[in-house]
C-alpha cells in the first residue's frame, strides 16, 4: 500500500498543505465558465505531479540549503511553500493573484509558532537524507 508522505516528518507538509487549501478556499473566481463549485465550498485539489516528483525537488531544495544561515533557511522555506503549493493546486495557481499572499501568510504563520519553525528544520534535516 502506497503513501503520499514525503518524509518522517511529513505531517508538517500535511499542515502546509491545509493551510494553502484553508488560504485558497476563498479564491473562486478562477473558476472556468460552466464549472461549478461544489456546495461545500471546496475547490477540487488536483495534484499534477506525483510524490515523488515532489520528494525529489524537495531533497534539491534541502541539499542547497545550508541550515545553520537564518537567511538560507528562510529562502529555503519560502521555495519550499511554493513547491508544494504548486504540486498540491498545479502550475496555474503560480499565475493567480493569490499565490504569493497565500505563500506568505503560510511564512507568517510558521514565524508565529516555534514548534512549527523546529519542525520545519526536522523537515529540512530528514530531506538531506533522503
Amino acid at each position: 500500500m502506497g503513501t503520499d508522505r514525503i518524509t518522517p516528518s511529513s505531517s508538517l507538509l500535511e499542515t502546509l498543505r491545509a493551510l494553502a487549501r484553508d488560504r485558497t478556499q476563498d479564491v473562486q473566481r478562477g473558476t472556468p465558465a460552466g464549472k461549478s463549485i461544489p456546495k461545500d465550498g471546496q475547490i477540487p485539489v488536483i495534484a499534477k505531479h506525483d510524490v515523488q516528483a515532489l520528494r525529489s525537488r524537495l531533497h534539491e531544495l534541502a541539499a542547497e540549503t545550508d541550515l545553520s544561515d537564518t537567511q538560507s533557511m528562510l529562502q529555503a522555506r519560502s521555495q519550499v511553500l511554493r513547491e508544494i503549493l504548486l504540486w498540491e493546486f498545479g502550475g496555474d495557481f503560480r499565475m493567480d493573484s493569490q499565490f504569493l499572499p497565500v505563500v506568505d501568510a503560510i511564512g507568517k504563520t510558521l514565524d508565529a509558532d516555534p514548534n512549527l519553525q523546529q519542525r520545519f528544520m526536522d523537515l529540512m534535516t530528514d530531506l538531506r537524507k533522503a
